[in-house]
């Protein structure tokens, strides 16, 4: 931790003699601030020097991440918690009764989780538009207080077409609140501390999958007679406690470094000059056509898509289904529900072992691959163990559930290792497709003919789990294979390093730039 604190002593000892650091730089670039495709920041750092510097020595790096966090962590999380418990609300709404109450018959249980997503993928792009355009934050904001308005109209539902209406329109919402999550954290965090902090809000998956539990287990207790029945309770209050979250996200969380009001104009430009030396920047609102381009030229970009798509096949279907399955091992609907519970600790512990990796410089494919081990077994349990072994199966669904761990590393791996705003914005978009499309694909793995043992689907996420340690062995050779070749190119100058970091360039143009794996 000492160390980011030497790095702003050193930095203001360099800026003592320069009075303009970065801006000496870029006046050499013709007319490099009436460039709308340069970074937002660029404007605040030319003021802040054109002004004169203050004295940044006393500037603590590690107070700023302390405000940082205290500021935005508790809701990025509680954001993250939200938008899951909808996802296992539905799992523990079809033990609860809703199957029946709705008249659902063959696979419709299967379309609600399924149509969710098909709103999520033709609404994605749309998403990734407002992201760029606006910001991230106040798109996450909305999203969620629409999301708490639509959840609570699933109560209001009373068959089939009602219902699959309110999943589509959920699932267009849901589009953004992973990607500006993404965004947020590289936009306030270091790569050394954006891994462990998307840990920490990507915990919300496994709080989700206890809460939910928790609320569906209390909500049981309301007789099946009752004219307002439990499911719909529950999603009344899992809707109200989105709004809550939603207005919360739209008030306390900052816009950007530059705009927000907790932090002083030192600790501001201190955090920025930090900041870049990820050369990934902050926010630019300018649609640059040549990063998409490029994005879609970069193989890395098809990889991530294929990862998402192996990962959240099993993650989702398992969350999905994971009560249904529970029930046919001979449990009542009850026991379901608290049964279901220690799967969000396994989830939470995977997620925490993940961060663990990375912050100790486990590669990032090998720490993927090593999480993969334990959900190749527990679908393998899943898939031929007797039905009579019921401790065997319990431990199964256990053991899957840490496949939900992965993704967090691909959100901070993409989050930090892709510069560019607009390309960082199509490689959103391509995980959140990869993530939506096996979402989709998922739920129809488990057909009513294959009821009650639904051996092809709990195969497939066995086969998809095994794929996934491929594709992460690929990632990271690729990785490794372009920083050798860049290390062979003569370094760049710090000031230039800065400087580059906030004019929008991608890890493609700024051959200083230099890939995590």
């Amino acid at each position: 931790m000492n160390s980011d604190k030497n790095t702003v002593e050193i930095v203001s000892e360099d800026l003592a003699h320069k009075p303009h650091p970065i801006t000496s730089v870029l006046s050499a670039q013709s007319n490099i601030f009436a460039d709308e495709n340069q970074d937002i920041t660029l404007g605040f750092i030319r003021e802040y020097e054109k002004n004169g510097l203050s004295s940044l020595a006393n500037v603590d790096l590690n107070a700023i991440t302390r405000k940082i966090d205290k500021q935005m962590m508790l809701i990025m999380f509680l954001c993250y918690t939200c938008q899951f418990i909808d996802k296992v609300a539905l799992n523990y709404a079809n033990i609860m009764g809703l199957r029946k109450d709705l008249g659902l018959v063959g696979n419709q249980f299967s379309d609600l989780a399924t149509y969710f997503f098909v709103g999520f993928l033709i609404f994605e792009p749309i998403q990734g538009f407002f992201i760029q355009k606006i910001s991230p934050t106040r798109v996450l904001a909305v999203n969620v207080m629409i999301w708490g308005v639509l959840c609570m109209c699933s109560s209001a539902t009373s068959n089939f077409a009602g219902m699959i209406t309110v999943r589509v329109l959920l699932g267009c919402s849901e589009a953004a609140i992973a990607p500006c999550l993404v965004l947020i954290t590289a936009s306030w965090y270091t790569r050394g501390q954006a891994a462990f902090r998307t840990g920490i809000w990507y915990c919300g998956l496994g709080a989700g999958q206890i809460i939910g539990g928790l609320i569906s287990f209390i909500f049981q207790q309301i007789s099946t007679l009752a004219p307002f029945k439990g499911w719909k309770i529950m999603f009344l209050v899992i809707g109200f406690g989105n709004l809550l979250v939603g207005f919360a996200a739209y008030f306390y969380l900052p816009v950007n470094p530059v705009e927000c009001k907790f932090l002083t104009q030192d600790e501001k430009y201190a955090l920025l000059i930090k900041l870049s030396e990820t050369k990934i920047g902050v926010q630019s609102k300018k649609f640059v056509k040549s990063q998409v381009w490029e994005a879609l030229n970069d193989i890395t970009l098809y990889l991530f898509f294929i990862i998402a798509c192996t990962i959240s096949f099993s993650s989702n279907t398992i969350t999905t289904f994971s009560s249904v399955d529970i029930l046919s091992f001979g449990f009542t609907s009850k026991q379901a529900a608290l049964l279901n519970m220690p799967s969000g600790v396994v989830s939470i512990a995977s997620t925490l072992l993940s961060t663990f990796f990375i912050m100790k410089g486990f590669p990032r494919g090998l720490s993927i691959m090593i999480l993969c081990v334990p959900a190749v077994c527990g679908g393998a349990l899943l898939s031929f163990l007797p039905k009579s072994n019921q401790a065997g199966l319990l431990v199964g669904i256990y053991m899957i559930n840490t496949i939900v761990a992965p993704l967090a590393i691909i959100y901070a791996w993409v989050g930090n290792c892709v510069a560019g705003h607009t390309k960082k914005i199509c490689f959103n978009v391509a995980v959140m497709f990869g993530f939506g499309l096996a979402n989709i694909l998922g739920p129809q793995s488990y057909r009513a003919d294959d009821y009650p043992d639904y051996i092809p689907a709990k195969v497939s996420m066995l086969a998809t789990q095994a794929a996934t340690i491929v594709i992460a062995a690929l990632i990271n050779l690729v990785y490794f294979l372009r920083n050798k070749r860049r290390s062979k190119e003569p370094k760049r100058a710090m000031d230039e390093d800065v400087a580059a970091a906030y004019l929008n360039k991608t890890d493609f143009e700024n051959r200083s730039f230099r890939y995590l794996y």
